[in-house]
């Protein structure tokens, strides 16, 4: 019989109370005992401190973190721009969490993740196995700016180095950056940045799901300031992106947010192409008036080499990556699947007819637990090294023993 108990539920119910309510009960059902923690991700269109009243009124005192979601999904469920909410619930004596929670991101965010990392350090147990990370993406909504993934996460990296698995994200409600919440425990809040730290008889893993690859030789940062890459091989980025697009593309430059990534090649140059090497880097914004473009991250430094990525239309993918995974947990029965999947890929914003979210239902069929959300941000180890990754998923398994 299996030590570890999870329930997972979803809810498109407009009323935040009620959603809450909703889908806390259900998960609850599942469980058929107390849960011992909780994930919880909803629309930025809910009421958020409604909704976590009615999750409250299911289950009063159990420790919880999340925020708000561009979208979530579950086994049967798909679901974005709504009044979608989901939720996992955990329980049984195999597993214990402790969750972390660090304020003022906006203010400097390596301050925030040094709090953070330390709280960690204090906090790490002999049988601590995984880490979900999850922040505020939203710095401010006008104008827009980004918290930053690249330094919250130094102190983090640095921190646990290779002791156990961790992933992350960061989280908005909506592509307008004018809604974004983090959850903790029994409040709501912004500019923050909350944890989950795994323990007990369990094992935690992660992969990256890329589905790009190279269309292009490989190119030069040659001017850059923060986020916004202003000169591509000393020519204005703007100009160097319509060449390798061709001429025949006809792709405005408003167009190229959320459409023109960047991959930069962690391992050899000269090596066959391995997705698994590559930090992608999407385009958030584009800055005419300079011909540059804006990043989601500020991670692109001059000398840097990229190449123009193209979408993979082929889902095979998916497929490679719950193999890859399956392979780090040597045949261990999945007891959770969780999947942290950029806002980007989602078929209104990729341009496609294909979400890989269903492709990844297909495969990890009705019979294990699966939750998951649509982010600004997605973080996972890259080699040895925690990593702020764009058009990416992050796929993580838990499982007993």
């Amino acid at each position: 019989m299996k030590n570890v108990k999870i329930g997972v539920a979803y809810s498109n119910k407009s009323d935040s109370y009620e959603a809450g309510s909703h889908v806390a009960s259900l998960a609850k059902a599942q469980l058929h005992e107390t849960a011992t923690f909780a994930l919880l991700f909803c629309s930025g269109k809910h009421d958020p401190h409604r909704l976590l009243e009615g999750v409250k009124s299911i289950i009063q005192h159990t420790p919880l973190i999340g925020g708000a979601a561009l979208g979530v999904f579950t086994n049967d469920k798909l679901s974005y721009e709504s009044y979608e909410a989901s939720i996992t619930l955990f329980g049984g004596s195999a597993i214990r969490f402790k969750t972390y929670c660090q304020g003022q991101i906006n203010e400097d965010e390596f301050a925030a993740g040094q709090r953070l990392a330390t709280a960690i350090e204090a906090g790490k147990e002999p049988d601590t196995k995984g880490l979900l990370v999850f922040y505020d993406s939203v710095k401010q909504a006008m104008p827009p700016m980004l918290n930053f993934a690249t330094p919250l996460f130094a102190p983090i990296d640095a921190a646990i180095g290779s002791t156990f698995a961790c992933a992350g994200a960061g989280i908005l409600g909506d592509m307008q950056l004018s809604s974004s919440y983090q959850f903790y425990n029994g409040l709501v809040l912004q500019q923050h940045v909350v944890a989950v730290q795994f323990s007990g008889n369990i094992a935690f893993h992660t992969t990256i799901m890329h589905g790009c690859k190279p269309g292009s030789r490989y190119h030069t940062i040659t001017k850059v300031h923060g986020p916004v890459v202003l000169e591509i091989d000393n020519r204005p980025a703007l100009d160097v992106i319509d060449d390798l697009l061709g001429s025949e593309s006809n792709i405005p430059w408003k167009e190229f947010a959320l459409y023109v990534t960047l991959g930069v090649n962690k391992g050899d140059k000269f090596e066959a192409f391995d997705e698994i090497n590559y930090a992608n880097r999407l385009c958030l914004a584009v800055d005419e008036a300079n011909k540059a473009l804006v990043m989601f991250e500020p991670d692109l430094k001059v000398g840097d080499e990229f190449q123009l990525m193209h979408r993979s239309i082929s889902l095979s993918y998916i497929q490679k990556g719950v193999e890859q995974i399956k392979q780090k947990a040597a045949a261990k029965e999945p007891l959770y699947w969780f999947y942290i999947n950029c806002a980007g890929r989602a078929k209104p914003y990729a341009g496609g007819e294909v979400e890989d979210v269903e492709e990844l239902q297909k495969v990890i069929g009705p019979q294990t637990p699966f939750m998951g959300f649509y982010s600004g941000v997605e973080v996972a180890k890259l080699g040895d090294h925690l990593q702020a990754l764009d058009w990416t998923g992050v796929l993580c398994l838990l499982t007993e023993g």
